[in-house]
C-alpha cells in the first residue's frame, strides 16, 4: 500500500524522504518524539470518521523522523489498556528492537505490551499499521517463568 502522503510527491521527494527514513532506521538515530496538537489530531480524525473507527478515540499522536504513533486508552475493569498504532512513511513493519523500542519510549521500559492476530472476522487492514497493546500490569505467564497448570 502506497503512504497516502507520498502519493502527492514527485519521484525525487519521495525517495529522498524514504531514504531519510532508512538511513535512520539503521543509525537508531530517529530524532525526537513530537506530538502533534489537537488541531493536527483533528483534522486527521476528519478523514476518519466512519462508525466505530477507532482513530477518532485517539487522545495523542506522536512523531518523529521514522515512526508515527497514535495513542488510545481502552478501558478494562479497573484500569486501561494502551494501544499503540505505529506506522512509518515507508509502510515498512517495525523490528522486534524497534517495537520494544517504541513501547519503552512511549510506557516505559518495565511495560509489557503484545502484538494480536485477530479472527478473519475482526480483520481490518485499511493501513500499513502495526498495533501493540500495552497493558496495566503483568500477564499470567512470561518467557522466564514456568506456568503452573492446574492438575485434571
Amino acid at each position: 500500500m502506497t503512504n497516502p502522503i507520498l502519493a502527492h510527491m514527485s519521484r525525487n521527494e519521495r525517495r529522498a524522504i524514504l531514504d531519510k527514513e532508512s538511513s535512520a532506521r539503521r543509525s537508531g538515530q530517529w530524532g525526537a518524539w513530537k506530538q502533534l496538537t489537537d488541531l493536527d489530531m483533528s483534522a486527521f480524525k476528519l478523514n476518519h470518521t466512519s462508525p466505530g473507527s477507532w482513530v477518532r478515540e485517539c487522545h495523542k499522536m506522536m512523531t518523529n523522523n521514522v515512526f508515527s504513533v497514535f495513542v488510545r486508552r481502552v478501558p478494562i475493569g479497573t484500569g486501561n489498556v494502551l494501544h499503540l498504532a505505529i506506522s512509518s512513511m515507508s509502510g515498512d513493519r517495525p523490528s522486534f528492537h524497534e517495537m520494544q523500542r517504541i513501547k519503552n519510549e512511549m510506557t516505559g521500559a518495565e511495560t509489557t505490551g503484545v502484538e494480536i492476530y485477530p479472527p478473519d472476522s475482526e480483520l481490518i487492514d485499511g493501513a500499513d499499521m502495526f498495533h501493540l497493546w500495552v497493558l496495566p500490569g503483568p500477564l499470567p505467564f512470561s518467557l522466564h517463568h514456568k506456568l503452573e497448570m492446574p492438575q485434571s
